[in-house]
């Protein structure tokens, strides 16, 4: 006879809960055991948890009543993966999650297979008491094939709002559930986010309200608002809840605001942990020992995907300007950083928890956290950004630390400088030739709608009354219209409560979330050659960079708008515009000077003579450099 109901016991360090409710468990079922089995997944395995089970209940195990199977060990514990051991193994058409902690009585079996008689795979139970903490909010029944097509979010972290996922995801996926609850609206309803969420999808949920005939409470309950702690359980409560939302959500504006709210709970996250557990929460083991530090250089850290073509001539620039060790995300590239860059001051982690979209910046600040002193500077840049250090500031990035801590600063700015060829470059010697020698060139160019850029609020943010030193530049501006804020903070001192913005535009601390625009027209601005539009003018670079816009987890939905301008129509017409454009050669040392916007063709006269000397004293600026 084909078993209805699969119990599924995920275990790891519980021998003794299991010990408490095990045997229970199989005789209060007897009775129903035709029609129903109990699996444990013994996550290590554990020696002795295997040889209690086959030692005391070898007659179950034999007619298959009770199974149970090894499985790799979870560090740290992590319930979505626990719980999606089972996909490969139930035998029941109903998944039943039971933690080993948990009841299950004769006649909650029974109202299980009466409710699966009369509704078949149309059906989801949430066995939740009500009561926060008290260990019922965990189980679920739902059909076992709608179990292992949504399953549990592996990529979440490792505990907090993981059953309301699922749930949430299957209610999303197929709107035909009975969604049956022991209270009226279930914990659909007392969840305020998930009720939120639900009114606003306009999703109207089938919900069935059955009596609750568990006979005895989970052991081990906690406090009722134990998650609401204001640490580490809370923020995952926040990632979990907000990525679940996002996923689900159905228009871009709501998706977008659950994203944002994703972020900053793993960000809450990593700033709660401790060294040591960043790293294994966050990110797969590595047989490597992390190279390192060495106090003559700068270390760099960064996020990559894909960047195949320009890491290693990134990585030998930041190595020729004092920078070093590497430490690297990797995040699914198809052809591994490993193997792109297998060299010793090299480190590449890879993440589990989180996309690109919501944890950028925390997986950076929780690689930092775990390898970094207080107090230590660090880069951050992305693997298309070229930090140069003008001769002003001696030429090498520990020279350039040194400026900053001389001037009682504790991050350095920086400008992008989009890279480009020159008008004279043909399109077809693009193959041929190394980007650096054939992207010498930049915009330097005044003409166009200014008006219209100094009115964006992003703009003004960025560069306040300053903004002319960035229109002169943007390129991507002058091609297609789209606007991408050119500051950058590309070296940081590192403090346990530094937080990254996820495009490097911005940083903040605990005393000070954002940081102001005056910095970025001072004496030690960074330029940064940036070699984005490589991939707009190289045929195979622009079609990887298009399949890069379309997906939405990737970028805010601004940026993926201004991805998909940029690769809109053919790559002749980017060329076309290239030519109407002016370039110059790049020079860093152009950058020395804050005002150097002031010499682009249609920009504004430079004032002259005693005005000028006058005016870059009392600013704090070096004298203009010799060109």
């Amino acid at each position: 006879m084909k078993r209805i109901v699969s119990f599924c016991i995920p275990v790891q360090d519980r021998l003794a809960e299991l010990k408490a409710t095990l045997r229970k468990n199989l005789d209060a079922n007897r009775p129903l055991q035709a029609s129903v089995e109990f699996v444990i997944a013994n996550l290590g395995p554990d020696a002795l948890l295997e040889d209690h089970v086959r030692r005391a209940f070898a007659e179950d195990l034999a007619c298959g009543y009770l199974r149970i199977e090894s499985k790799p060990r979870l560090d740290p514990w992590h319930f979505g993966r626990a719980k999606n051991a089972f996909a490969d193994s139930i035998a029941g058409e109903l998944y039943s999650s039971l933690d080993a902690d948990n009841f299950v009585s004769t006649e909650e079996t029974r109202q299980i297979l009466r409710l699966h008689a009369e509704h078949g795979p149309k059906l989801l139970i949430h066995h939740f008491s009500g009561n926060w903490g008290d260990g019922t909010c965990g189980r679920v029944t739902l059909p076992a094939a709608l179990y292992r097509s949504i399953g549990y979010d592996e990529r979440a972290l490792p505990r907090q709002y993981d059953e309301m996922d699922l749930i949430v995801s299957a209610l999303c996926a197929d709107a035909g559930l009975t969604y049956v609850s022991h209270f009226p609206g279930g914990a659909l309803e007392k969840s305020q986010a998930t009720a939120t969420f639900l009114g606003e999808e306009g999703i109207s949920v089938n919900n069935l309200v059955v009596a609750d005939l568990r006979s005895e409470r989970p052991l081990n309950p906690k406090r009722n608002g134990y998650a609401r702690d204001g640490g580490l359980l809370e923020a995952m409560q926040q990632f979990n809840c907000s990525s679940s939302l996002a996923r689900n959500a159905r228009a871009s504006d709501r998706r977008e605001r659950h994203l944002a709210q994703a972020a900053r709970g793993a960000e809450a996250a990593v700033l709660a942990m401790d060294p040591a557990a960043t790293l294994q929460c966050f990110f797969h083991p590595t047989s490597r020992t992390p190279p390192r530090l060495d106090e003559r250089k700068v270390p760099v850290f960064a996020c990559v995907k894909d960047d195949t073509f320009v890491l290693e001539q990134w990585h030998r620039h930041y190595r020729r300007i004092g920078c070093g060790p590497f430490f690297i995300v990797d995040d699914g590239s198809a052809i591994p950083v490993e193997e792109t860059l297998p060299y010793a001051d090299v480190h590449v982690l890879r993440p589990k928890v989180g996309q690109y979209r919501t944890c950028k910046a925390p997986w950076l600040m929780a690689v930092m956290k775990a390898v970094l002193p207080e107090g230590r500077w660090a880069v951050t840049v992305d693997a298309d950004e070229f930090a140069d250090i003008p001769s002003a500031l001696g030429g090498s990035m520990p020279e350039a630390v040194a400026a900053a801590e001389a001037a009682g600063w504790s991050w350095l700015p920086g400008m992008l400088v989009d890279m480009l060829p020159s008008a004279s470059c043909q399109p077809d010697s693009l193959a041929s030739q190394s980007f650096l020698d054939t992207f010498d060139h930049h915009l330097f160019d005044g003409t166009g709608d200014t008006a219209a850029y100094r009115a964006s609020r992003s703009i003004d943010w960025a560069f306040g009354s300053h903004w002319p030193a960035s229109y002169c530049i943007d390129a991507r501006y002058h091609l297609a219209g789209t606007i991408d804020v050119l500051r950058k903070v590309p070296v940081v001192r590192f403090g346990h409560d530094v937080r990254l913005h996820h495009g490097f535009h911005d940083l903040g601390t605990s005393t000070s979330p954002k940081t102001g625009h005056e910095r970025w027209r001072g004496p030690l601005l960074l330029p940064m050659r940036h070699y984005k539009l490589v991939k707009l003018f190289d045929a195979l670079e622009r079609q990887r960079l298009a399949e890069h816009a379309s997906l939405s987890f990737v970028h805010d939905h601004k940026t993926t708008a201004n991805l998909r301008e940029l690769v809109a129509g053919d790559r002749s017409a980017a060329w076309e515009r290239l030519r109407s454009m002016h370039t110059v050669a790049y020079d860093p040392e152009r950058f020395t000077d804050p005002e150097f916007f002031r010499s682009a063709p249609c920009m504004e006269p430079a004032p002259t003579g005693l005005l000028q000397r006058a005016a870059r004293a009392l600013l704090g600026w070096p004298p203009t450099p010799a060109r």
